[in-house]
């Protein structure tokens, strides 16, 4: 890994004062020839932490961290100091002269890509104010009673129906080909098609403001997809960013909470309604990585997701995590509206402010929804109530907090504290047995002619690390069953989003399992993983995917068996047809790649 100059280190401290940096954190004011806020690494109500530019150094009287520029960044964005120093130098614009070519290229195309995406948000949103084509979707917004103020505070955009303008409009601004493959903005079955075509668009800022990414809303109702994402690129990771945080950021660092909501919609609805703390997941569940990456700016999360099952059991899970991170929970709950969006779009902003005012404590929220599920009058009702919950007790951390937790939980059910604590302490030693176990199981040595394929590859993409980036874009992490190769893949993935892992030291680190630890190590020793990689992972990714398709038509199948049984419209059935032959074609195609015969 390269080493930082302390020659660099000095101009980054010449170029940005400590508390210009300080500031996107803390709000500063001068008293007594200092700088003084409120400290961000410790909850205080009366301002302790000083910053000295003149010294460079920052203190907190009352939790006694203190430090440079770089140590700041370090504990504000639990970061590697060179990482630390990688985000300072960009700011500064300097330099990093000891980099590796390697690490050089790779700064520069994310430092490419960020401004790409950032001018691709420029023009989409130029198009959604001035371009005749776009007035559909501008008359979508107000339809949807999204206010013109939220078009701007949200950078909205619309990207044409014409698959080809995208490639055509970069390519006269002279970018490459080979950049335009890694962009994420292009479909992967025709490199010069754009992505998003005839689409609402709504860029995802991060933290610093940078769109890396693109949501996009279908607006010509032939999609399959209704929303569709920019795929993980360098710059993007969905379990690593949340949409609105950005537009966020002012309020939750003053109010210390956030609201977390379902859509991109929902988001901008809140914000139009005055709670300009709410931000969305990108399409998935609320994720430990974007929990972590909200806890840096607020100690306190409110969840407002639908109202249907899918919203329920998103919100179970949500509050399990904010829990296990030590942040205080609680769940909103709209009656005249399944989301913010709706209830906004049919009855506006005011319905919206006197809904969202009353919030339940989280550990509450989820005993009255199981109690309304079991008839707690039963030994069995209960049982099933104190079961639903536990997740929740396991990811409280502090033990005051637990036993007052239990207490509530055996006051509602009618049973004794102790009944819960015997329980709960019998279920723990249960649990435990197996770990130990696991634990003591001897490391197996590894025999690359029996695992599975997808360790395989797993195996000789970490050997050919180089090849990663172009591989991910065939092969998702989803297409694996191997929990070996899964574990992997995110490992390799974590490695080229952080922008590390060049050593192979580096590499087993980030590793934890000790059978996969054993069997990466065993692997760099090995000559196969490193023979012809291309063509191997080329072959291993056509019988991922085979496999996946395959997998696809039997769920294909069974739907069109239903369907037709069930005497399903004709418009339903087209669809599973249509499916059915895009499918067929494709595993015609891999094996064919693979020389099997039909």
């Amino acid at each position: 890994m390269a080493k930082i100059s302390e020659s660099v280190l000095e101009q980054i401290k010449a170029r940005i004062p400590l508390s210009e940096v300080v500031s996107d954190y803390v709000t500063l004011s001068s008293r007594g020839g200092r700088l003084w806020g409120l400290c961000p690494f410790h909850d205080e109500k009366t301002p302790s932490f000083s910053v000295v530019d003149d010294q460079g150094f920052y203190y907190c009287f009352s939790c006694k961290k203190g430090g440079s520029m770089f140590d700041f960044i370090m504990e504000t964005e639990k970061v590697s100091f060179l990482e630390a120093v990688r985000i300072l130098a960009r700011r500064a614009n300097v330099e990093l002269a000891d980099e590796t070519e390697e690490d050089r290229h790779h700064r520069d195309l994310k430092e490419t890509l960020y401004d790409l995406y950032d001018k691709i948000a420029g023009s989409f949103h130029y198009l959604l104010l001035h371009a005749n084509q776009a007035e559909m979707a501008r008359q979508y917004l107000q339809d949807r009673k999204v206010d013109p103020a939220m078009w701007e505070t949200f950078n909205l955009g619309y990207a044409p129906s014409d698959g080809s303008w995208l490639y055509g409009f970069l390519k006269k601004h002279h970018y490459s080909d080979d950049l335009l493959r890694q962009s994420g903005l292009f479909s992967q079955k025709n490199q010069n098609y754009q992505l998003f075509r005839d689409r609402l668009m709504f860029p995802i800022r991060d933290w610093q403001g940078r769109t890396v990414a693109f949501g996009g809303r279908d607006l010509s109702n032939t999609s399959k997809a209704k929303y569709i994402n920019t795929p993980e690129t360098v710059i993007y990771s969905k379990k690593n960013n949340l949409f609105g945080l950005y537009e966020s950021l002012a309020t939750i660092k003053k109010d210390q909470k956030a609201i977390l909501c379902e859509g991109n919609f929902d988001v901008v609805a809140l914000h139009q309604s005055g709670f300009t703390n709410a931000m969305a997941p990108l399409g998935t569940s609320f994720t430990e990585e974007q929990g972590k990456l909200l806890k840096r700016y607020c100690t306190s999360v409110q969840i407002l997701f639908d109202s249907d099952q899918a919203g329920q059991n998103a919100t179970e899970k949500a509050l399990v995590i904010a829990q296990q991170l030590g942040m205080e929970n609680s769940v909103l709950h709209l009656q005249s509206a399944k989301d913010a969006s709706e209830l906004v779009q049919t009855q506006g902003e005011n319905v919206l402010q006197s809904e969202v005012q009353h919030a339940v404590q989280g550990f509450r929220y989820l005993v009255n929804n199981t109690v309304n599920q079991y008839d707690i009058l039963t030994p069995k009702g209960k049982s099933s109530v104190f079961h639903a919950v536990k997740p929740y007790l396991d990811a409280t951390i502090s033990s005051i907090e637990k036993q007052d937790l239990i207490k509530n939980l055996a006051s509602i059910l009618n049973v004794d504290e102790s009944s819960i604590l015997d329980d709960y302490s019998r279920e723990e030693r249960v649990v435990q047995k197996p770990v130990v176990r696991e634990e003591k199981q001897n490391i197996q040595a590894l025999n690359p002619t029996i695992i599975s394929v997808d360790l395989y590859a797993m195996l000789t993409l970490v050997n050919n690390r180089n090849l990663y980036l172009q591989t991910r874009y065939k092969l998702a992490v989803e297409d694996l069953e191997d929990a070996e190769a899964e574990a992997l893949y995110d490992v390799l993935e974590e490695a080229a989003r952080e922008d590390v892992g060049k050593h192979d030291e580096y590499i087993l680190q980030m590793i934890e399992d000790p059978q996969l630890r054993s069997d990466v190590a065993s692997s760099f020793a090995m000559e196969e993983f490193r023979l012809a990689p291309e063509e191997v992972l080329n072959e291993a990714v056509n019988r991922i995917q085979l496999r996946t398709y395959e997998r696809r038509r039997l769920s294909n199948k069974r739907l069109l068996d239903i369907s037709l049984q069930d005497g399903t419209e004709d418009e339903g059935i087209e669809e599973l047809l249509r499916e059915k032959t895009e499918i067929d074609a494709k595993i015609a195609q891999l094996r064919k790649a693979l020389g099997q015969e039909m």
